[in-house]
């Protein structure tokens, strides 16, 4: 009897340790989960835990944001498919971290293995690990001379502004000179607080497409002398007139450079600044 007495002494004294351990590993389970979490999502605290674990999966999330701090690092399956949302199709590489909690917004390059290769520069944004909005910039693929031309892009961001501008180069054969000749297109984008990438610019149609003059009927002649000047600001130009110098300078993505950039009008632009300078005119 006193053996049998012992014997139940030691399974009790056996089954209090276990329990105080098991216990002690899901403390710090929780306090590790709860400290990713405040990494990623900076509105944890206003949300249930049942509400933030169902829909975001911040662990997985801040991996994710991790790969952008690479330099050029190649994006694994699970974030091309989870939170790029497509086909992992080519070679996928993680650029840029733009801006950052509680809105993310990120570049990368999207490689397909087409001919020479292409390249695709997107920009993606997120908030609470959800993908806002995705956007092609630009292209990019070698020129192949005589029989085709080639793609380039370039890209800055200011962050004061939040503006994003890109470049897009066209490479075209020129059979008088026998050379390349490239030409430049130039797009602003302005991150919202929300995290949408929107055109910064009053009138981004006059770079867009050809106008019509029904379009510009009714427009005062301040409104068609920013119309008329929008492409030369975007391109750097140093205006000379006070009005245009101080409306421009007002504007976040303004950063005057040259004295000339008239080479650098698209043939859109060329016709839509003759079709304003018309009405200009006309109404006088």
């Amino acid at each position: 009897m006193k053996n049998l007495v012992i014997l139940f002494g030691l399974v009790g004294s056996l089954f209090i340790s276990f329990s105080c351990s098991t216990g002690k590993k899901s403390e710090s389970q929780i306090a590790d989960t709860v400290k990713i979490d405040s990494l990623s999502t900076s509105n944890a605290t206003n949300q249930s835990p049942e509400t933030n674990s169902r829909e975001t999966d911040t662990t997985s999330f801040t991996s994710f944001i991790e790969l952008f701090q690479q330099t050029d690092a190649t994006l694994p399956g699970w974030a091309i498919e989870s939170f790029l949302e497509m086909e992992n199709i080519g070679h996928v590489t993680a650029k840029d971290i733009l801006e950052t909690d509680p809105v993310y917004v990120v570049l990368f390059v999207h490689s397909m293995p087409v001919g020479p290769g292409i390249d695709k520069l997107y920009a993606a944004s997120f908030s609470q690990g959800k993908l806002i909005s995705k956007i092609q910039l630009g292209s990019s693929y070698p020129s192949s001379g005589p029989d085709g031309g080639g793609m380039d892009y370039a890209y800055s961001y200011n962050a004061k502004n939040h503006i994003l501008t890109v470049t897009n180069s066209s490479i075209d054969w020129d059979e008088q000179s026998q050379q390349d000749v490239t030409t430049e297109k130039i797009q602003l984008f302005q991150i919202t607080n929300e995290g949408n990438l929107t055109n910064p610019r009053a009138y981004p149609e006059v770079s867009e497409r050809l106008l019509d003059k029904s379009e510009l009927t009714g427009k005062t002649k301040e409104e068609l002398m920013i119309m008329r000047n929008e492409p030369f600001a975007v391109y750097g130009y140093t205006f000379k007139n006070a009005f245009l110098k101080n409306y421009f300078a007002s504007k976040g993505w303004y950063t005057p450079r040259f004295d000339n950039v008239n080479d650098q009008l698209s043939e859109v632009e060329k016709a839509n600044i003759k079709l304003i300078k018309e009405i200009e005119e006309t109404n006088q």
